[in-house]
């Protein structure tokens, strides 16, 4: 048992680190605050480098071991973080709102992404309460899936100006522990876990969030299963119940 507890414990930490990630940066930008207050520096001119935190961030997600579609958003990040940082130093001059149509940019390839990721899989459409891989893709619609496998593995979703809503209420994992990445972009949705399964969440809300509404198991139990939620949420949301 020790082997595959470390074994989720490794895979836990990349998400761990964006949680690390933000709360560095809170401090910072509080200890900044409070060094421009005092009189020991001029503030305004470390703000300048507020992109930066943006490229971190998309470092993170494309470093993220199985990020999938998420290195689409991180490297998306990146460049967008970089192109904000030469404008704050007068190298070019761009505003932010500029920027909107890298989104286009990344749900367009986060929906190739899928769509490869399906004939690997088998397409959305054909998901059978059976399947033990989750791909659903919500474009300008919704869906809704119920799975029972025994085996569940994870997978991933993708809601653009869409929803959806998975129910795992009847599925067993392979493992301790499965992965569920949703990238929601103006849509969002639901899922649904059996009341003996631990949820964690580590997103990215831009415009948007996600909301773990589960009741957490004791960590004791031997039963225990780990469901990991990742993903972008912009201008939308996810929620995982029981």
């Amino acid at each position: 048992m020790q082997p595959e507890n470390s074994s989720m414990n490794r895979r836990s930490n990349p998400a761990v680190s964006s949680g690390l990630i933000a709360g560095l940066v809170m401090t910072a930008a509080g200890v900044i605050l409070l060094l421009d207050r005092t009189g020991v520096i001029e503030g305004r001119y470390l703000f300048r480098f507020w992109p930066s935190v943006l490229v971190i961030i998309g470092l993170l997600k494309v470093a993220m071991p199985e990020a999938g579609g998420g290195r689409i958003w991180g490297a998306l990040l990146i460049m967008a973080g970089a192109i904000l940082q030469l404008s704050e130093l007068g190298i070019i001059h761009v505003r932010i709102w500029d920027l909107w149509p890298l989104a286009l940019i990344a749900v367009g390839l986060v929906l190739v992404w899928s769509a490869i990721e399906s004939r690997k899989y088998g397409s959305g459409g054909a998901l059978s309460s059976g399947t033990a891989h989750l791909n659903e893709v919500a474009v300008f619609g919704g869906g809704e899936r119920r799975i029972s496998a025994p085996d569940f593995e994870g997978g991933q979703v993708v809601a653009v100006f869409g929803g959806f809503k998975v129910d795992l209420t009847k599925a067993s994992m392979k493992e301790n522990q499965a992965m569920i990445e949703v990238n929601a972009v103006f849509g969002g949705g639901e899922i649904v876990v059996p009341e003996n399964w631990n949820v964690i969440m580590r997103g990215l809300g831009i415009f948007g969030g996600h909301a773990d509404n589960t009741r957490h198991p004791k960590h004791d139990d031997p039963a225990l299963k780990t469901l990991m939620v990742r993903g972008l949420a912009m201008f939308g949301g996810v929620e995982v119940k029981n």
